[in-house]
Parts: structure tokens; sequence; C-alpha cells
């Protein structure tokens, strides 16, 4: 047996160094291949034989050209593999890299260098990697990135890849849509964009789809350069990489701008139908509508404006802010603001065009005029649209916002239809109201009519029955009114209500109502009081308001009322049983001289029964023939002669005895039987003057008055010619008297009617002159002969001041004009007197005699030979009193 060799250390270090190299060679990923400069293979490792699919025997024979022969037929282009292995043969010293592509589809990277030994060449080293499956990926990846790039370059929506960061690592072309390019270059902050309130919801949603890799649908807003908003949809999807980890976020946002307008608007009009449809009145509507815009489409502040009529300017009427003091300190000064019509702004502009119109920032608008107050606040966007009824401009919406918005084209188009719908509501409203008011109003004087009056009274009659309280009805009515409305005409009338109702309306509290109930009559509902003296309290106030002065159409009017007042539940149950009884009272206190009040009291029913009986009595007495005339002589002052008398008429009552006119007259003109009983008084005054004429030497004149119905009647002139007809009077002896308001009521058809009494040769006297609205010049154009001072003027003279300065005028005009002056109502040696020194021609009064009867004004005259103070003591201006 043969003994082994020992070996020494160096060739123990080479076999280890070979064992090494080997391992190494074995241990590799790669393919080697090492050769000899004559093409000798010299060694390789196994995965070069498997990458290749050399057999063993192909490789056993150490020829690399066999090799080389065997995997030609493997690759894809064989003589480009064969000519670079040349090549490299043929240059020993070259490094070299390539690829290689084989027919069924792998792929090798080849890297060859030569085998150096101290610096000489020895070989060459080849090492090949099977880069199949990388490549493959690679493709993959980069198709899908190019897949990815056309999708994000040819959608609409904004796709963005971050990092875990947020940083921006590529944008899609559709951002540019949204901001310019350097604000959104790869690597800045992709949060920096979104609006403050929202910004750091979004980062703890983003920081969520990181932590967990799921992705939450979102929405935030974008804040634009120049302050304008977008509203975003965002949702993030992660991408991770060969170990799970997410290591970038593709973010998926689209602009839903129009979506959330287009959602806003529809809340928006939706809500304002809602609210058009269950408000009631405008003033419940209008705020909730000004509010709901804001709210739904996020303004924060609005306005409505109206025309003032009696400012004849645009005026801000209704307001709605957020509760913010900036906003409600601006709104706050927009109250007190009024545009002309000459203003140029937004709100003027839209009420003369009837257009929306939308100024995205105020503070860069020359023509807002309110910019410096809007600044202030912090305002920059703001639009306005008009309230419509057809073409009219009912009222123009206006609001405001923080941020500055970009006109809205279809918010503009919808709020058309908006301003349409809420002016048709106001139209509608604006109509029921005024139908309302007109069904509860009086239309004259603005208050409540009897309808509203009676609803009121039922309400208070309900509480007073409930809680025993006490209530006050005040029946008032205008003393003198028909007169001043039938001496000035209807329209000075109507005025004269109008300046009355204002003055009662003051009178009263809040809690108390008073309503016009027809012509001159007003009833007022006292409530709430603690005992009757209170409601005197109300009815004093009511004649003063009522006596000052009122001055209307350039004329001075004086107006008094009597107040008849009923007590709940002393005078009455119910509304009609206080109403008459307040009524009665009312005409009480006229009986007892105008201008005060009473209260109702139950003798005063059987007053109120005796006049409806006298009333209803009256309407046989001129058949019955109880009536018969009184004569008052009048006497002419410088001479103490009688020249003539007015005929009074006086009812003898069967039952009441003889009646004055003033107990009948007033039924009589209402009724129209004064027209029959003035053309009796008319017939049998002028039959009785004309059996007078015989006995005195001087002709006398019977004066007799006309009422106002038988001034109207189409018949006057045919009555009085049938008076003198069948009594024979000259005209001459026949004097007709008229008051000024007869005249006055229609100068013209007035002229006319006593231009034909004229022509008859009748005298005319215009009676109770100074107590209408004429003057001496107006009375210069009617064919009067006379005028006659009433006797209110004449009973305070010479004590009062006044009545002496107006006699005196009232003489020296109808001097001027020659016009007869006659004073009635003498019944002092003072007030005659006075008449004498101002040169008044005649007199009437009991300072001389009372009215008489036929039989004793025919023994007055027998007794003083038809005149009076025959003797010297009896000079004229010192008549002895009957």
């Amino acid at each position: 047996m043969k003994k082994s060799r020992s070996l020494g250390p160096a060739e123990v270090d080479h076999r280890k160094s070979l064992s090494l190299l080997r391992a190494t060679l074995e241990s590799t990923a790669d393919g080697v291949l090492v050769v000899d400069n004559l093409g000798k293979i010299t060694t390789y490792n196994q995965q070069f034989a498997e990458m290749w699919r050399l057999p063993p025997r192909v490789l056993s024979s150490g020829n690399d050209e066999d090799a080389l022969n065997f995997v030609l037929d493997q690759l894809k282009d064989p003589e480009q593999f064969r000519k670079q292995v040349t090549e490299l043969y043929s240059h020993p010293g070259l490094e070299s890299f390539d690829t290689i592509e084989f027919s069924d589809g792998r792929i090798f990277e080849r890297y060859s260098r030569p085998q150096l030994v101290e610096g000489q060449t020895i070989g060459r080293v080849w090492s090949f990697r099977d880069v199949t499956e990388h490549r493959r990926a690679e493709e993959q990846l980069r198709e899908s990135e190019e897949r990815f790039r056309l999708i994000a370059e040819n959608v609409g929506d904004l796709v963005a890849l971050v990092d875990t960061e947020g940083r921006r690592i590529y944008n899609s072309p559709s951002w540019r849509s949204v901001f310019t390019d350097d604000r959104i270059q790869p690597g800045t902050n992709s949060f920096k964009e979104i609006h403050p309130e929202d910004r750091e919801r979004v980062k703890a949603i983003f920081r969520e789809t990181v932590e967990t890799g799921v992705g939450r649908r979102t929405e935030f807003r974008f804040l634009l350069p120049d302050g304008s908003l977008r509203h975003i949809e965002s949702e993030g999807r992660v991408i991770r990489d060969a170990a799970g980890k997410v290591t970038k976020v593709v973010l998926v946002s689209r602009d839903i701008s129009e979506r959330k307008r287009a959602e806003q608007r529809e809340r928006m009009e939706h809500a304002v139908t809602r609210v058009l449809a269950e408000s009631e009145t405008l003033a419940e509507a209008i705020p909730k509508i000004v509010q709901t815009i804001c709210e739904t489409l996020n303004w924060d502040c609005g306005a409505r404006w109206s025309m003032d009529e009696r400012k004849k300017a645009i005026t801000c009427v209704e307001t709605w802010t957020i509760p913010v003091k900036a906003f409600a300190d601006f709104i706050a000064e927009v109250r007190q603001l009024t545009f002309q019509p000459t203003h140029r702004g937004l709100v003027r502009q839209v009420w003369m065009s009837g257009t929306p119109h939308w100024i995205p920032d105020v503070s860069r608008d020359e023509s807002f005029q309110r910019a410096p107050l809007a600044a202030r606040a912090g305002l920059h966007g703001a639009f306005a649209f008009p309230v419509l009824a057809g073409n009219v401009t009912l009222a123009v919406l206006e609001f405001f916002s923080r941020e500055i918005r970009n006109p809205d084209p279809s918010l503009l188009q919808m709020v058309r239809v908006i301003g349409s719908q809420i002016g048709q509501f106001m139209a509608r409203k604006q109509a029921e109201e005024n139908l309302l008011y007109v069904a509860t109003h009086d239309t004259l004087t603005g208050l409540p009519n009897r309808y509203m009056f009676n609803q009121r009274f039922a309400h208070a009659l309900n509480n007073a029955q409930r809680y025993r309280k006490t209530m006050a009805l005040l029946f008032l009515d205008l003393d003198r009114f028909k007169f001043i409305n039938d001496t000035l005409g209807h329209p000075f009338g109507d005025r004269l209500l109008q300046e009355a109702a204002g003055r009662l309306r003051m009178c009263l509290r809040e809690s108390d109502t008073i309503a016009r109930f027809g012509g001159d009559e007003f009833v007022a509902l006292i409530e709430d009081f603690s005992e009757p003296g209170d409601v005197v309290s109300v009815a004093q106030k009511i004649l003063h308001a009522l006596r000052w002065p009122f001055m209307l159409e350039g004329e001075t009017c004086h107006l008094t009322a009597s107040i008849g007042i009923s007590l709940y539940p002393n005078d009455g149950a119910d509304f009609s049983s206080l109403l008459k009884n307040a009524d009665i009272a009312t005409y009480r206190a006229k009986e007892q001289g105008k201008n005060n009040y009473l209260f109702y009291s139950g003798e005063m029913n059987d007053h109120l029964s005796a006049r409806i009986a006298k009333e209803t009595r009256l309407q046989g007495a001129l058949e019955r023939n109880e009536f018969i005339l009184h004569y008052e002589p009048k006497v002419e002052i410088n001479t103490g002669r009688i020249t003539g008398m007015e005929a009074l008429i006086r009812w003898q009552h069967p039952e009441l005895g003889l009646l004055p006119p003033l107990e009948f007259i007033g039924h009589a003109e209402d009724s129209g039987l004064i027209v029959p009983i003035g053309a009796w008084v008319l017939r049998i005054g002028c039959a009785y003057n004309q059996t007078l004429q015989s006995r005195v030497a001087t002709p006398l004149t019977v004066s007799v008055n006309l009422s106002a119905r038988q001034f109207e009647d189409k018949h006057l002139l045919r009555e009085i010619e049938r008076a003198l007809s069948e009594s024979a009077l000259k005209p001459n002896c026949l004097e007709l008297e008229i008051t000024e308001s007869m005249v006055m009521k229609d100068t013209t058809s007035s002229k006319k009617i006593l231009d034909g009494i004229k022509s008859m040769g009748i005298r005319l006297a215009i009676d109770d002159f100074g107590t209408g609205y004429s003057s001496l010049a107006s009375i210069k154009r009617f064919p009067f002969d006379c005028i006659k001072i009433d006797r209110s003027f004449i009973k305070d003279i010479p004590q009062d001041p006044d009545d002496v300065a107006i006699t005196q005028a009232i003489i020296a005009m109808a001097h001027s004009l020659r016009l007869k002056v006659i004073a009635e109502g003498v019944e002092t040696q003072e007030q005659l007197d006075f008449l004498t020194e101002h040169g008044c021609h005649e007199f009437q009064g009991h300072f001389f005699r009372k009215p008489q009867a036929a039989e004793d004004f025919s023994k007055l005259l027998r007794d003083n030979a038809g005149a009076m103070g025959a003797t010297p003591e009896s000079a004229p201006g010192r008549l002895t009193p009957a």
C-alpha cells in the first residue's frame, strides 16, 4: 500500500483557495464560464450549464466552440451573438456588457471581461444573469405606468400621486384648470391649497388612509389665489412596495363646485317655495326668504330694499346676518341708508334694469359706493336680484359674502324665477291685505269700519263678561259738518274728516278702538278703565283736540263734536243696546248746545220716544192744518219804522202745544217734508202780506226763508210764481232769505237760480252771514239786495272784541258793495247803539218785539201807525223796547 504524500502548507493553501473559488462559483445566481486564450473551457459553474441548457457531453470536450455552436440555435439573433464573441476574442483586453435574447423569450444579461494574472491576459471570464422575470416586471410596470398616465391625462378628474407625507410626485394636466404650474410642482405640499376650515379634517383622513391602506371619500374646499372657492370631492388609493408597505397614494379628485351650486340652488328653491307656501303675510315671509337664501347658498348677510313712496327713495326694510359682529355692524349701517333716484349703485342698477347683477369683489368695483363699509366688515362678493310683478319692480334682495365669489350664471338665471315667484306672492298678499284692509277699514279715514269694530267689540265683550270688567261706548257726531260739507264742497269735507280722524286716533290708547260708522259719525270703544271719570277724560280730550282750528287748502275751519256715552253692563249687555243708547245720549248732547258730552240715562228713552212720536205726527201736520206763521218785525234803525217782517213757522201740536222750528225743521229737512211745508209758508206769507198792504202807507216786505231742499227743487220758480199769483202780492214786497252755505255749494247753479228769482222782481237776502265760508267778494257775483248778520255775532257786542271787529267789517264791506245790512237777534240798547253808530240799516230781535202771531202783528201795526217812537223822545237810535 502506497503511503499518501503529505501536503505542504502552500499546497494546502492552494487547495483551500480552489475550494473557496468553487464554492463561490456554485453559490452565485449567475452562470459563470471561464476560457483560456486558446478557447478552451477552464471552468464553469452548474448554474451556467443549466441556464444555457448544455448537456455534459458538450462541456466535457472543454472546447468553447462546441458550446457556442450548441447554443446558437436557441438565440433570436445567432449571427449577432457570434459576431460579438469573435470580436471579444480578437480583442482580449476588452470588457463587454450586453443583453442576449432567446427565441423562447428568455433574456440574459452578459458581462465579459479579461482574466488577468500579473497584468497578463490568460483568458476570459463570462458571467450570465437571467433577467427574464425582472424585465417582464419592468415592462409590466412601464405598461402600467403608461396606462396610468394615459388615463390620468385623458380624464377630467384631478389625479395626483403623492408620498405618504402628502408631497406631490405627479399631477395630471387637469390640475392646470385649478392651479398654475408653480403651485403644483412635484415636491410641493398638497394640503396648502385646502381651505383653512377644512385642512385639518382632510389631513386626518389622509393619515388614516396611509395607516390603514383604506381610502375614504371626502369633500372639502380649495381656496384659490383670487379668493374664490372650488368644492372638491376626493378619494385616495394606496400603492405598496414588495414588502406590503404603503409608499405612495393616488388621489383621484373631481371639481364638484357646479354640483354643489346646483344642490344649493335646489335647496334654496325648495326652501323659498316652502316659505311662500307656509307664510300668511309679507311681514312673515320676506325676512325668512332672505335668511333662507343666505343659509342655503352660504352668503353671510342679506337685505330687502323697497320703495318708500313718502320719501320717494329706496330704503332698506329687512335684513339678516350670521352672528358675526362685523357683519351685524355693516347691516346696521346699511339700514340707515336711503338711495335717491340719482343713486348709481348695485341696488339702483337692479331696480332700474329689472335684472340680477353680480359683483365678485365689491372692493374692486368703483361703482359700489358702500365699498368702505363692506371693506371694514371684511365682505367681498355681492349679488342682488329684483322682485318683480310683471314688469314692475317691487323690491330688491341683496346678499354679501366674506369670500370673493365669481358669477354663477345658473344661480342668476334661477333667481330670476325666484324673484318672479316672490313678486307674485307679494302682489297676491298685497292684494289680499288690501282687500282685507278695505273690508275692515274706512277707505277715507283709514279708521276701522263698522265690520271691524263689531269684531273687536265681540272680543272685548267676551273678556268683559269673563273677567267682570266694564266698557264704554262713545258715539261721536261732528257738529255742523253737513253745513261745512255743503258750503265748501265734498272734497274739502273729505279732507276735514281725514284730519279729524287723525286727531281722534291720537286721543285714544293703542288698546282702544275708534271707527268711522259713516258720514260724520264715529264710535269709540274704551276698555280697561277704573272709573267713569277716566271716560270723561277721554271725551274731554277729544272735544279739546277737535276745538283747535283746522287749516286746510288755505281755509281756516272750526269744528266741534257732540258725544254720547253708554257703559257696559249698566246701559246694555250687547252691542246694539249700547250703540243705541250712546246715540240717544249724542242726540241729547246736540239738543243741549253741542260741543259737549253726555252719559246715557233712562230718561233719555222717554225723550226719544216723544221725538219719534212727534216726527210721526209731523207726516200729516200740513194736511191737518197744524202749522201757523208768526212774524218778526224788521225795524229801520234811523226812523224806527217797521219796514217788513220775517215769516217764521210754528207747529200747533195737539198734545205738545206750540213748537218752534228747532223742534221739527231738522226732521222735515231729512224726510223731504220741508219742500211742501216751505211752499205753504211761501203762499201763506205772501197772502198775509197782501192783506197788510192796504193798512200801511209804505209797502211792507215779507221775508221767507228758503231751505236747502227747496233751493235745489226744480219746481222752485214755479212755486214762487204761484204764491205771488194767488196772493196778488207785488214781487218787490217779497224777500227770499238764502243761507250762504246754500249758495256756495254749487255757485254756477246758484247764480242761475238767483238770477231767475231776481228777474221776477223779488228781493234777495243772504241769511246768517258770517257763519259760513263765503266772502263779500264771492257774494258780489250774486244779485243780493241785503245781508243779514247772524245773531251769534250780535249777542256779545259790544263786550266781545272779536264779534265787534267782525260786525264792523261786515257792515263796512256791505256798504262798499251798496248792500242793505240787517242785524238779527238784537236784545239790548247797547247792541242797538253799536249798530246805529256803525251804520247798520235795520234790525230784528226781542229788544223790539218777539215774533208775533198774525193777529198780534196786525195790531202792532195799528198801534204803532206803521212806525215806532213817533214822539220826540223816541228819536232814531233810542227806540222804546217792548
